[in-house]
């Protein structure tokens, strides 16, 4: 029996569509995951997301010209691959023909991004044919791409994010009736190369150009960037073609190893010394010489615990410079030739040299919670066998990796940007990282570094980062950075907020930047003391809707009600001490506010979380003001804007006591937060319509500090 996705939760999409989770293609995905040891349950994860990421995406089987474009969010090194290929799979199980790849810009990664797909559909690599833009470029036609589809054949192009390998799949839907053909396009690693790096210049980049010259190509497609770091994407201009009109979070299967884990104290870390001369101008630094040993120590435990199954690697990232790798590489590959000679002949009086510096680091090892922990002499022989089977790999763009690596038991990484983002390292046990901006790092960058995150847990106890203060501290901000964003698109999606309209205010320590300033400016964000309505809501339904909201509020809670008179003027009803998560929930949640207001659910629902995650429970007073009677503005037939509607001090006159402190100053009380609700009329067209202000006094504004917002530039 064919299962259908439930679709109660989609929002905004021209036809909601059933999204089968059976079929040809994903019963094949699916099987190959488990095959590599992801479990059932875990694979029913990762399609259910791939479900909920499809059913935003155009519905094939309608004749409707839809382009939608989205962000699938994932975690650094949470197995990004394993989703965007499901979601593939699922797209040719519901009626998606094509699907197009595109990642990276260098011509190693082509050839890495297609075997990895192809290993992916190898047991039905007669149904799914896997074409890339430099080896297969004679056959990427409209011809042949038509000739498959008619065999029933599913196509899955991959090329690089270059305008050359664009324009060649530009080329296979233009002039022809293919490009009302239904495309997956996936955009791997959404953030790098394909957005726009000239818009200060109000310019187009090449590359971002002529993914857009792509996309008004194609009829009905879906754009669907997947990455880890998704600030720049989120933070672009909302106008821009490539911000995203969805968003979806996918979390990491069960036992993946991130941000909490190895940077919520210094279990996984050890601080290098920021008086040690980096190895570029000196011999091998002390510090690099112990990551060395523990690395070799930790090969040697490993090795004893599974009879060296398990393939144990370091990564050393000191500069981006190729020059430096040399030097880097020279000097490390001398160190180990050494400690290689000097174990050669345990007798030897040299080799005690190296024998303290492993003791050394297994004694490291020992001070931690190391399970199944040896003695120091049952693993003796084990660490001279990795020292004598380790190799040492330069990867740069002068040295590229080509599978060499599987030739060997214990690999040592030497590099610098390439071994970012793209390079696949697997058994990542120990991290040598200097690399950082002298000022300020960008979230992203940072984050992209961080090849120690994934599954790894059944060696967590033997992996360690070494890395200097600067860098340690970013990624203690950069979790709750994370946790953050994460929390603020959840509560996007739960609330059914527009994903346009999500605000784009996120937590950021001063130290940091969400991203380059070439891609996205952000600036500093604060909330008022008062955060008005300044927008006349007009729509009559929606007004009707808040006005219910208001009405059955009141109702709910009459008992409650205050009644403050003021001279001859109309009274105000006051519900005092209303907890703000109940007001939330029972009536701003539900509050419709006009489209311009930047006072809107998104902000709410920021508000709402920031309070949350402080652990701050404020107290509100509502106030219906002048109730009964409306207050008469002019609005603007534009902009809707709306006139001062405060009422001010009365008297005017300072010299004499008021009998009425104004709307902003009247009601105040220490720590509370306030509430207002006005109704409105349109002065020259007589429309009623309830308009809402909210006050937060200075010690809540005080902690809802490091925030940072999207710039309009």
């Amino acid at each position: 029996m064919t299962n259908l996705f439930d679709m109660n939760y989609v929002n905004n999409l021209s036809e909601a569509w059933n999204i089968s989770l059976e079929g040809f293609y994903s019963d094949n995905i699916k099987k190959y995951l488990n095959e590599t040891g992801i479990p059932e349950e875990g694979i029913s994860t990762i399609f259910s997301n791939a479900a909920k990421t499809l059913s935003y995406c155009p519905n094939p089987n309608t004749i409707i010209h839809e382009q939608e474009t989205g962000i699938v969010i994932g975690k650094v090194q949470s197995g990004k691959t394993s989703n965007f290929i499901s979601l593939i799979s699922l797209a040719f199980d519901n009626s998606y023909d094509i699907a197009i790849v595109l990642g990276g810009t260098k011509k190693p990664l082509l050839q890495q991004n297609s075997d990895r797909i192809k290993e992916y559909f190898s047991s039905i690599k007669n149904e799914v044919f896997v074409l890339n833009t430099k080896e297969n470029e004679d056959h990427l036609t409209e011809e042949n791409i038509r000739k498959f589809i008619q065999r029933g054949k599913k196509i899955i192009i991959v090329g690089l994010k270059h305008v050359k390998h664009i324009n060649a799949i530009i080329n296979i839907f233009k002039n022809n009736d293919l490009c009302e053909k239904p495309v997956l396009i996936i955009d791997d690693e959404g953030d790098e190369y394909s957005l726009n790096t000239k818009v200060k210049q109000k310019k187009e980049s090449s590359t971002y150009s002529a993914i857009l010259s792509f996309k008004n190509t194609l009829q009905k497609h879906c754009y669907v960037s997947v990455t880890a770091t998704p600030q720049a994407n989120l933070l672009i201009n909302k106008i821009d073609e490539l911000s995203p009109d969805f968003g979806v979070l996918v979390p990491p299967g069960e036992g993946y190893c991130g941000l909490d884990v190895f940077h919520t104290d210094n279990t996984y870390t050890v601080t290098i010394p920021a008086n040690e001369e980096p190895l570029i101008d000196v011999g091998i630094p002390a510090s690099l010489k112990k990551s060395l040993a523990m690395f070799f120590v930790a090969c040697a435990i490993q090795g004893h615990r599974t009879h060296r199954k398990d393939k144990l690697s370091m990564l050393i990232h000191i500069s981006q410079f190729k020059k430096d790798h040399n030097v880097e590489y020279e000097k490390i590959q001398t160190l180990i030739d050494e400690w290689t000679q000097k174990t050669s002949n345990k007798k030897d009086i040299s080799y005690q040299s190296v024998y303290k510096i492993m003791k050394d680091a297994y004694e490291e090892y020992e001070k931690g919670v190391v399970r199944d922990f040896p003695q120091f002499d049952e693993i003796e022989d084990e660490i001279i066998f990795a020292i004598k089977n380790s190799h040492v790999h330069k990867i740069n763009g002068d040295n590229t990796l080509n599978g060499e690596d599987e030739f060997y038991d214990y690999n040592i990484y030497v590099g610098g940007t390439m071994l970012g983002r793209g390079l696949t390292i697997k058994g990542l046990c120990i991290t040598y990282i200097t690399r950082t901006a002298k000022n300020s790092s960008n979230v992203d960058t940072v984050q992209q570094r961080a090849r120690w995150f994934g599954y790894k847990t059944k060696y967590l106890d033997l992996c360690r980062i070494f890395a200097v203060s600067k860098i340690l501290n970013e990624f203690m901000d950069i979790r709750d950075h994370e946790e953050d964003l994460w929390q603020t698109i959840e509560m996007t999606n739960s609330q059914g907020i527009d994903f346009k309209n999500m605000p784009r205010i996120f937590s950021l320590s001063d130290n940091l930047k969400p991203t380059r300033s070439s891609v996205a400016e952000v600036e500093s964000y604060t909330f008022y003391s008062w955060n008005k309505q300044r927008v006349f809501q007009d729509d009559e339904a929606y007004t009707k809707s808040n006005i219910n909201i208001i009405n059955r509020y009141k109702k709910n809670n009459e008992q409650q009600l205050q009644t403050i008179n003021q001279r001859n003027g109309a009274p105000f009803l006051i519900l005092r001490d209303a907890d703000y998560f109940s007001v939330y929930s029972e009536f701003l949640e539900k509050f419709i506010f006009p489209e311009a207001s930047k006072l809107n659910q998104g902000i709410l629902a920021k508000l709402y979380q920031l309070l949350k995650y402080k652990n701050l429970t404020p107290n509100i007073d509502v106030i219906w003001m002048r109730d009964g009677k409306t207050s008469k503005h002019p609005v603007n037939n534009e902009t809707k804007i709306i006139s001062n509607y405060f009422v001010g001090r009365n008297p005017k006159d300072l010299s004499k006591p008021a009998n009425y402190e104004g709307d902003d100053k009247h009601f105040i009380r220490a720590n509370t937060m306030q509430l207002q609700i006005h109704m409105i009329e349109n002065k020259e067209t007589g429309f009623i319509s309830p308009t809402l202000a909210i006050y937060l006094p200075n010690e809540i504004i005080s902690k809802l500090t490091g925030l940072i917002v999207q710039k309009d530039i």
